[in-house]
């Protein structure tokens, strides 16, 4: 596998491949009690130990979190873009099998008389991690406009949800522009096709076309854990 193009990141949140159950073992079944473990959990899990501190957290739970994340990572491979084979499921395993997390705390002490101190860490990924996109983008060239290279399709979905409104006002102002043609009556329904169009496209749908019943909504709906997600995909998925 030496010459293939892969990097490792958290799994998105409807593409675990691991769960975690009441206790303690990690399985392939979520069962009735499995956890997902994906980029959710990861941020879930550094907003508590970031509330615990370093000191809060016993070195053998710390390792048992390490393991966690680990098996809450999955490999992206880039193989077949530069004219290799892709790696088999047992490849991407064995990729999985060899990696090592660690998991280090900032700090910050208080100075009652002095400046705080503060220490930030500062983690660069390993050869090719950031290079594969890199590369990409150069031959791609000047565009205008760009896809954060952080976007999964439910990122789409709720920027476009937290950006209805100033996009309604960005239609009523056309009313302003008095064209001759257009009347209050196309006004109203422009504005009412805008906003049907805006809150299907921020609805995840099943195979009939109706809402579909998965993590994906449930995110949508919830600010907490679209911000738990956020946070484990940054911390994780900072190569894409």
């Amino acid at each position: 596998m030496t010459g293939n193009k892969y990097i490792i990141i958290g799994a998105e949140v409807d593409q675990a491949e691991a769960f975690l159950h009441d206790d303690g073992s990690i399985t392939d079944k979520k069962g009735a009690d499995g956890v997902p473990l994906n980029v959710e959990f990861i941020g879930r899990l550094m907003v508590e130990l970031s509330q615990r501190g370093k000191s809060g957290v016993p070195r053998a739970e710390l390792e048992a979190h390490e393991d966690r994340v680990r098996r809450a990572l999955v490999v992206q491979d880039f193989s077949t873009q530069s004219g290799g084979a892709a790696l088999s499921d047992a490849e991407r395993e064995a990729i999985l099998d060899g990696t090592t997390v660690r998991i280090e705390f900032e700090s910050r002490r208080r100075g009652s008389k002095k400046p705080d101190r503060n220490t930030r860490i500062l983690v660069v990924p390993s050869d090719e991690t950031l290079a594969i996109t890199d590369a990409m983008l150069k031959a791609q060239g000047e565009a205008e406009g760009f896809r954060p290279p952080l976007s999964y399709e439910l990122d789409r979905a709720l920027m476009l949800a937290s950006m209805k409104s100033e996009i309604l006002e960005m239609v009523r102002e056309f009313a302003a522009e008095n064209h001759p043609d257009w009347t209050s009556g196309l006004q109203a329904a422009l504005e009412d096709h805008m906003e049907k169009a805006i809150a299907s496209r921020s609805q995840f749908k099943d195979g009939a076309g109706q809402p579909a019943k998965d993590v994906k909504n449930e995110i949508m709906q919830s600010p907490l854990r679209a911000f738990h997600r956020s946070v484990g995909i940054y911390a994780t998925n900072m190569c894409r």
